[in-house]
């Protein structure tokens, strides 16, 4: 039998014994030479004395008459980054943000359909500092509030974002605030919990909260960390099991899609700074998101992208994403995929 016939079949025996860690053909290791003698190679954690193992726990010498050998590689890990530092060339699920804001999420690359140019895509509130900004501010990898400074750590510049419409929320109307201080004062005496607050009626939708930055392709990655190239681009259906990568969670998995049509709003953008959103992805999962994640790519499982990241509850139980293709067709921009 061939040494990769005997590897297949006995793989899984093998794996469950002691400290062995991964089972793979390949040359013989004897006095720290490599022999011309194929053998089914057990990679395990640590060498022991024989001695210190029960009968049943020793890798034979042999199986099917194919030769065996051992080598000690430790425990095995996935290797990581720090998505907090700077990084050249800069893969995806990393801090960055406009040189106005903290930090938040360098989300995946995209391309300008009219023009081919490489950008990172995140949100507004990200790369254009919720409108603030000019076009051709710089962008910097990491964010601020990661170490990153102007100059030094500009990885690019913002070329376009998709304007968020904002609300006053309480309603600015004073004849209203008057009105509703009595009743609510009333209420207050007879008892009663109920209390008014006016609101500004007025409201105007906001599908996305996006914004795309230019950069030299020699300066980024296509690969989102822990995760890796996104194949395309799926709709969000429920009950999805969805993923991200982002600059202070990092890697979170199983979040569950239970909403692809929600409203809602008032977002809090800062003081004064409200927002509403339709049409958007809620994900459960306490932790899925923290702040600073803003701006990461949501996926499912089999890598296929469906949703941006842009905010979540202070409980952290829930996530609210715009659909991917709101997202991207709002940018003119297409996914750098495989």
């Amino acid at each position: 039998m061939k040494t990769e016939e005997v590897k297949n079949r006995y793989e899984r025996q093998l794996l469950r014994m002691p400290n062995v860690v991964g089972v793979m053909s390949g040359y013989k290791i004897r006095g720290g030479e490599k022999k011309d003698e194929l053998s089914v190679v057990c990679l395990v954690e640590k060498k022991l004395a024989k001695d210190a193992l029960m009968k049943k726990e020793l890798i034979p010498g042999t199986i099917q008459n194919v030769s065996t050998d051992v080598i000690q590689v430790g425990r095995l890990r996935a290797f990581s980054i720090d998505k907090k530092a700077r990084h050249r060339p800069c893969p995806m699920g990393t801090s960055g943000g406009h040189t106005q804001v903290t930090a938040g999420t360098n989300g995946e690359l995209i391309n300008d359909r009219s023009t081919g140019k490489v950008c990172i895509g995140t949100n507004n509130h990200v790369g254009a500092n919720s409108n603030d900004a000019d076009i051709g501010d710089p962008y910097l990898q990491p964010g601020v509030y990661d170490g990153g400074s102007y100059p030094d750590d500009v990885i690019g510049h913002l070329l376009r974002f998709v304007p968020i419409v904002f609300i006053d929320v309480p309603g600015g109307c004073g004849i209203a605030r008057f009105f509703s201080c009595i009743l609510n004062l009333s209420a207050r005496i007879i008892g009663s919990k109920t209390r008014l607050q006016p609101i500004n009626r007025a409201l105007q939708y906001n599908l996305v909260d996006a914004a795309m930055i230019e950069v030299d392709p020699q300066d980024v990655k296509s690969e989102i960390v822990d995760i890796g190239i996104p194949k395309g681009t799926r709709q969000g259906q429920l009950d999805m099991v969805v993923q991200k990568s982002g600059r202070t969670t990092c890697h979170t998995t199983e979040g569950i899609i239970t909403g692809i049509d929600a409203t809602v709003g008032p977002v809090s953008y800062g003081p004064g700074k409200y927002a509403y959103f339709r049409d958007q992805i809620i994900i459960s999962k306490e932790g899925f998101c923290a702040g600073g994640d803003s701006g990461s790519l949501v996926l499912d499982n089999e890598g296929y992208a469906v949703g941006k990241l842009f905010a979540g509850n202070e409980t952290e139980n829930i996530t609210i994403a715009n659909h991917i293709h709101h997202y991207l067709d709002l940018l003119d921009a297409n996914l750098v995929i495989e």
